[in-house]
């Protein structure tokens, strides 16, 4: 009997926990973007309309000049929901909108009649938190050096200490077998050959180990293995990703040039850079720093595409680059921020828009649909003989 009823208790906390989840989710989902679009240009802000603020719960609760705007649980009492059906007070007015639909007003009816349930606090007004705290948030810190155990190696001083505070200690050292075959799966996603580990087996010199580093670094292999996760992180294809997937001729110039980045040691400033911007500032002035620049926006181009008539729903391609931008570049999640401010990073909807505006001003290579078969707006590179030789070494 005792276990029947601790199973009810912990059966009743779950249904709890769970009903507050999907309370939070409402808000965040249906009504925090609505609260923003059609309210906050007037109740948001140091001089909220009526002295009404709507950006926390904290301020419809106090309301303004005619009292509390909300009282949850309670339709008939609330005061906002007379306003939205034009009962008396008229919100949001005829020239800041006008009335809204039906089911937006069915949206806050449901919301308050809930119990009006609202986690936003005074002063979280990004990503759930304070400025401060936004600002004082750990990944967005400058790069400092770290206070660094004793130990010979660098990476070891790092690793030994972390063991040592989990009572830890380490393994016995692999053999040279053993750290040949790890070295170069995870330089270049293969395995060495025969000769290669008989090689370093052999070789007694105290930088025996760096010099095998160093020709892996050196070889076409590591190009390839490690651009290949960039690739994948910037979601290359070769083709548009529609409806109809067409396919993208000229997108393996910008896979070369990314393996080719990393073989030659890019430095990363500059491997972000010529990916957002190439074309308009190279890395030279010659023709084939040029084509070089024009080639890594291909990162651009190869963004995704969506519909039957592309040229129709090219909105959604210009989220898809911020989305990505956004992950490949800042390591943050972007897209929230198209409907409402971020909840958990500091990044207003305004700050989207911005970003919005950069990629709604640029012009992308269109690579043909359905309806409209042709490419368009590609840009033509200098016929050099690097050029000319890349395209005849081409694998696929």
């Amino acid at each position: 009997m005792k276990s029947f009823i601790i199973t009810l208790l912990l059966i009743g906390q779950i249904g709890i926990q769970a009903s507050s989840l999907l309370a939070d989710e409402f808000f965040e989902k249906k009504v925090r973007p609505l609260l923003i679009a059609k309210f906050f240009q007037c109740h948001a802000g140091t001089k909220a309309a009526g002295g009404l603020s709507l950006e926390t719960k904290a301020g419809w609760s106090k309301g303004g000049e005619s009292g509390p705007a909300i009282v949850p649980g309670n339709v008939e009492e609330s005061l906002l929901l007379d306003a939205i059906n034009y009962r008396g007070l008229e919100m949001p007015p005829a020239d800041k909108g006008g009335k809204l639909t039906n089911e937006e007003i069915s949206v806050l009816t449901t919301w308050i009649r809930r119990g009006a349930v609202d986690p936003r606090k005074e002063g979280m007004l990004l990503g759930g938190m304070s400025r401060e705290e936004a600002d004082a948030w750990w990944s967005y810190q400058p790069i400092q050096d770290p206070n660094t155990p004793t130990e010979p190696n660098t990476i070891d001083r790092f690793i030994n200490h972390r063991l040592q505070k989990n009572g830890l200690t380490a393994q016995v050292s692999a053999s040279r077998r053993e750290l040949i075959r790890r070295a170069t799966y995870d330089l270049t996603g293969l395995p060495p050959s025969y000769q290669e580990v008989l090689a370093f087996e052999r070789d007694t010199s105290v930088n025996a180990f760096a010099k095998v580093i160093d020709r892996l670094l050196n070889s076409k292999e590591y190009g390839v293995h490690w651009g290949r996760h960039w690739l994948d992180v910037v979601r290359y294809a070769d083709t548009a990703g529609e409806n109809s997937d067409r396919p993208l001729p000229h997108a393996w110039r910008y896979r070369n040039w990314v393996i080719d980045s990393f073989n030659r040691d890019l430095p990363f400033q500059d491997f972000v850079q010529q990916q957002l911007s190439g074309d308009l500032s190279p890395l030279g002035s010659d023709s084939e720093q040029t084509n070089a620049g024009i080639i890594a926006t291909g990162y651009l181009a190869v963004a995704r595409r969506y519909g039957h008539d592309i040229n129709k729903d090219i909105h959604l391609m210009h989220e898809d680059v911020i989305d990505n931008v956004g992950k490949a570049f800042l390591g943050m999640t972007i897209g929230c921020a198209r409907c409402h401010d971020h909840k958990y990073d500091p990044i207003t909807a305004d700050d989207y828009y911005a970003l919005y505006g950069i990629f709604s001003s640029t012009q992308f290579a269109f690579p043909g649909c359905e309806p409209i078969p042709q490419p368009a707006n590609l840009i033509s590179l200098a016929m050099t003989g690097e050029t000319q030789k890349s395209i005849n070494n081409i694998s696929l």
